[in-house]
């Protein structure tokens, strides 16, 4: 039987603003694929941050591990998801950000495979330490040694590569957030629980967990665990924030319940509609 192939580790190599950059030449670009090497000497040719990179295979192996991009016969290029990106909410910087957060956070459990761990997998469950921590925070190292006691036990293997990078690897993208997710004190990790969520924010892990039952969602107990680790705002502060965020909103509809249902309507953003359509 051929053995499972976990992967823990999630790249602290791939940082927001080179990951912007990359996906802004892809997106011109526009072909069947491109090698590392000569997307490097566009790059160097237009005075494009990737050049602080000699070798960009890291980096797209990256933007591959989150879905963004694929692997062809003549080298990489975007995926359905980043062409889908690019055309939609990805129009802009913070909203790409916003987007590979919503991938990282959401794409383990919309591929439904359980028995196998990925960067996905690891990300979820940082946010999941930091959302419970206390007021004091977390410090990388607990988050480490608490991760690879669940790896352990979740999968049952015995060597989990997964190490303070790997948590840099996640902390980068929930301080790039348009409203960063976390703040520093010393060693210390905090969540920024004061801060409503962005429009952007809300719609698009509204839509993913959606896309994990057909497009609505009861807004019960497990449900609202998930989109609190999403957003790092505890479940009971969330709740009067997606109410509020509902009565402006075209693309879901909340249905009043116990507990509250929502549907997901339709969208305009090719980036949400893929979500939605790609996962249901």
């Amino acid at each position: 039987m051929k053995s499972r192939i976990h992967v823990f580790h999630t790249k602290h190599d791939f940082k927001p603003k080179l990951g912007w950059a990359a996906f802004q030449l892809l997106a011109e670009i526009n072909s069947d694929g491109i090698l590392p090497a000569d997307l490097y000497s566009i790059a160097k040719t237009l005075g494009s941050p990737l050049t602080q990179r000699s070798d960009l295979t890291k980096l797209l192996a990256s933007m591959q591990d989150v879905g963004l991009t694929v692997r062809t016969q003549d080298g990489v290029a975007l995926s359905e998801a980043g062409k889908m990106l690019a055309n939609g909410l990805g129009c802009y910087e913070v909203g790409f950000r916003a987007a590979v957060h919503c991938l990282y956070a959401w794409k383990w459990l919309w591929e439904r495979n359980s028995q196998v761990a990925s960067p996905s997998w690891s990300y979820r469950q940082v946010l999941r330490q930091i959302l419970s921590s206390g007021p004091e925070g977390i410090d990388s190292d607990e988050i480490v040694l608490r991760l690879v006691s669940v790896a352990e036990e979740n999968f049952n293997t015995v060597k989990v590569s997964f190490s303070r990078s790997s948590v840099i690897g996640v902390t980068t993208w929930l301080e790039s957030q348009a409203l960063p997710l976390i703040k520093r004190e010393g060693k210390r990790i905090l969540r920024r629980n004061s801060l409503v969520p962005m429009t952007d924010t809300m719609r698009l892990h509204l839509a993913a967990l959606c896309a994990l039952e057909g497009g609505e969602v009861l807004l019960n107990d497990k449900n609202m665990q998930l989109l609190a680790e999403s957003v790092l705002i505890r479940p009971n502060e969330l709740a009067s924030q997606i109410i509020d965020f509902m009565r402006d909103s075209e693309e879901f509809l909340l249905v009043r319940s116990v507990p509250n249902r929502v549907i997901f309507k339709g969208t305009n953003d090719l980036f949400v509609g893929w979500i939605l359509k790609t996962t249901t």
